[in-house]
């Protein structure tokens, strides 16, 4: 006797495992639990998007991740597709309206937590106030941060500024060997818990007690291990962003102060906001801060701050500091009169201000510049193929600020970025090598199309003595 086919729908379910299987049968109990209780006992199978969403809204509430809602999600998917339910409700587009995003971290909610690092281990508090101040003042992200080596960091002064430089590489979908900017990071001499320069320094310290010689290639945010009481560092491995993520959490429910809700990403956000709003030493403008930050479009720029701005609008916790605009009544014998006391406040302060002397400041002399000081080169040039990588070598081009040829800089000019004059210099010895760039393109056919595999094949050939 011959075997039915299956079905499509008995085929897809082989293919889900037990675990899977458990897993949406849990989240199909919790919906219609929430149907019972919350929905006045509707039935299941005839739920609606609207239903669906507050579902979901629901587990949101509960504290549930994004990834995990997915799942439950999907399992809604199938259990209507069981009861041959289509539409599926669960896959309608008011089910898709909420996109849970980090809130934004306030400079006061900053200070509240690098206190609350106290109780722990002095290492681990020491490099977590370094981490999340860094992480928040430069508006990096925490990815970003953790990848930062010993080598990437390092700090200065010019004259009475202290200030930490990182060589940052850019975010994990970039390229590392071109993708990566330097940022000097300032104290904020008005906030305790954006002094980066300080909580560098009793890092190091620290770091230097630890351990006498840093190990090249080693990570400025290790992974640590509490074994038998101590601390064990492993510095060739990052930090673990999901046990910074625990800690976060565990600090954050610990602390009364803090509102519930805080992520890793939630030091860009704030801090982008800080820059642009609060910082009293060193504000951004909008332009400034997109080209810090590394965006392209406004529609980024204006998630992290108009939303921001608009939801402190209705903060409960601001109304204790919003000044009341209800005006107050002097009363005398036969006489009542009433009194604003904002535009009093501004006739007090004018008066102040016209009563102060005036100084008269001399407009400053501009100094002009000498020929060598306007045509001193900046910055080496970026080449992107074999062909720009030998007009540079060998032409000037002034559209481009390449003033001289780089066969031709002087020390101050090769100053400016080491690495990439030595790389120059390598490709300078297959150039010298042909008389024209048509010889040079024959000899190194398909690698001439990008600077990077060109570089590459040049060390190659170099190493094997075949230049």
């Amino acid at each position: 006797m011959e075997q039915a086919t299956p079905c499509k729908q008995t085929i897809e379910q082989s293919f889900l495992g037990a675990s899977t299987r458990r897993t949406y049968a849990s989240y199909q109990r919790q919906f219609e639990e929430f149907c019972k209780h919350e929905k006045d006992g509707i039935d299941p199978a005839s739920a609606t998007a609207e239903i669906c969403t507050d579902y979901f809204h629901h587990l949101f509430s509960l504290g549930r991740k994004a990834r995990t809602v997915d799942t439950a999600k999907t399992a809604l998917v199938a259990y209507f597709k069981d009861h041959k339910i289509d539409p599926n409700p669960a896959q309608e587009t008011t089910s898709k309206k909420r996109v849970a995003k980090s809130p934004s971290l306030s400079i006061h909610d900053l200070s509240k937590l690098i206190d609350a690092f106290a109780p722990m281990n002095h290492f681990v508090a020491t490099m977590l106030r370094l981490l999340f101040s860094a992480s928040y003042l430069g508006c990096f992200r925490i990815s970003e941060v953790l990848s930062l080596k010993w080598c990437d960091v390092d700090f200065s002064k010019t004259g009475e500024e202290r200030f930490v430089s990182v060589r940052l590489r850019w975010h994990k979908k970039a390229s590392v060997e071109k993708d990566y900017q330097i940022y000097h990071l300032l104290n904020e001499a008005s906030y305790l818990c954006l002094r980066v320069f300080d909580f560098y320094e009793e890092y190091v310290k620290l770091v230097r007690l630890t351990i006498h010689n840093i190990p090249n290639g080693a990570y400025v945010f290790p992974q640590t291990t509490a074994v038998n009481g101590g601390l064990r560092v492993d510095w060739f491995k990052q930090a673990a962003q999901m046990r910074l993520r625990r800690i976060l959490t565990n600090t954050v429910e610990a602390t009364p102060g803090l509102p519930l809700g805080i992520t890793l990403h939630s030091m860009r956000r704030g801090g982008a906001f800080y820059r642009v709003f609060e910082s009293p030493e060193r504000r951004f403008n909008f332009r400034e801060l997109m080209a810090w930050c590394r965006w392209e479009d406004i529609k980024t720029c204006c998630e992290y701050l108009v939303t921001k701005n608009i939801s402190d609008a209705i903060d409960p916790r601001l109304l204790l500091h919003k000044r009341s605009t209800n005006q107050f009544v002097v009363a005398g014998d036969q006489l009542t009169s009433t009194v604003d006391i904002e535009a009093l406040a501004d006739t007090i302060i004018r008066a102040i201000l016209e009563a102060l002397p005036t100084q008269n400041v001399k407009p400053k002399t501009p100094v002009q510049k000498t020929m060598h000081e306007y045509l001193a080169q900046k910055a080496i040039p970026t080449a992107r193929n074999g062909e720009e990588a030998w007009q540079q070598w060998f032409t000037p081009d002034p559209q481009n600020d390449l003033f001289i040829a780089m066969k031709d800089f002087p020390k101050d000019s090769v100053k400016l970025d080491r690495r990439k004059y030595s790389e120059r210099l390598t490709l300078s010895t297959a150039f010298a090598k042909f008389q024209c760039y048509d010889q040079f393109e024959r000899a190194y056919d398909g690698f001439t199309r990008t600077y990077s595999g060109l570089l590459k094949e040049v060390r190659k050939r170099k190493r094997e003595g075949t230049l």
